[in-house]
């Protein structure tokens, strides 16, 4: 049997016909940028400073991306302690990636006595870089009046790595041991190891180290040592001062001290660095052997 449709029934499909082949088909969602690599590393440290770097790999999704820049926070054990925004230019075709990286120095020690109470705390501390970078993409963008057109669209990508490192040690100045002899009935020399002891995995910037040696009662030597020198990593470095004993120094009398045989002494110094200094104060005796008379 044929069926025949009536003129209601026919004008409803041809409409639902029409609507059908007028609505717009919805655009599928833009696969978004992303950070599948991220690495940071640290490139110096000091009692004070650090420098890190983060680099990685920027993945463009389906938009043309461009990264002008970034907004940087620098954690220590979870407190932020400063922000900054370097610049960066990079630019990244739809589906493809590049790498990108920056380095930034921060202070994470704001004085002396920070800088003690790291040492008695000891352990390690966790660095971290967290923040976004910054940028665009080439979007297609619908107007007020339905028309379309490619626009420059904000992105942030957001990204967080960690470091741990050892907590800064302070140096320390030490007494090391001396050699000293008599060179005639009226004069002795000594020559005497002041130690710089770094525990650090890193090297330590001295200021300098400050001196002065008195032997039997009376300076003969005072001076600096060390100034700009950075000590080695987790060693000693040993700094030598020489302190001469003679006429010049005691008047006549030298010939009946050094006939005794035994010359007191006494070292003091400063050890200074950026933050922190320490001093010394050592006091002990040189014994001479008593001349072989001829």
């Amino acid at each position: 049997m044929i069926r025949t449709l009536t003129v209601p029934t026919l004008a409803a499909v041809l409409l639902l016909a029409g609507g059908c082949k007028t609505a717009p088909e919805a655009k599928p969602e833009a696969k978004p940028a992303e950070l599948p690599k991220q690495e940071l590393t640290v490139t110096s440290q000091s009692l004070t400073d650090v420098a890190v770097k983060l680099s990685g790999e920027v993945l463009a999704g389906d938009e043309a991306l461009t990264i002008t820049g970034a907004d940087v926070e620098f954690v220590v054990d979870g407190n932020v302690l400063t922000t900054k925004s370097p610049s960066l230019s990079l630019a990244v075709a739809p589906g493809q990636s590049a790498p990108f990286t920056f380095e930034e120095s921060f202070t994470y020690v704001k004085d002396g006595e920070d800088l003690k109470a790291m040492d008695a705390r000891g352990g390690s501390l966790l660095f971290a870089l967290r923040g976004n970078l910054k940028g665009t993409v080439a979007r297609e963008v619908a107007g007020a009046d339905g028309k379309t057109s490619m626009q420059n669209v904000a992105v942030e990508l957001p990204f967080a790595r960690s470091r741990e490192v050892r907590t800064p040690r302070l140096p320390h100045l030490k007494m090391g041991e001396f050699e000293a002899g008599r060179f005639s009935e009226s004069e002795v020399q000594a020559v005497f190891h002041l130690q710089v002891v770094n525990p650090n995995p890193f090297p330590v910037a001295l200021t300098e180290i400050a001196y002065e040696v008195s032997l039997a009662g009376k300076k003969v030597a005072e001076g600096t040592q060390g100034a700009g020198i950075k000590t080695a990593v987790a060693a000693t470095d040993v700094f030598d001062v020489t302190a001469v004993m003679n006429e010049e120094t005691h008047g006549k009398d030298v010939k009946k001290l050094i006939k005794g045989l035994v010359i007191p002494y006494e070292m003091k110094g400063e050890l200074k660095t950026k933050l922190y200094s320490e001093p010394l104060d050592a006091k002990g005796e040189i014994k001479l052997k008593a001349s072989k008379d001829k």
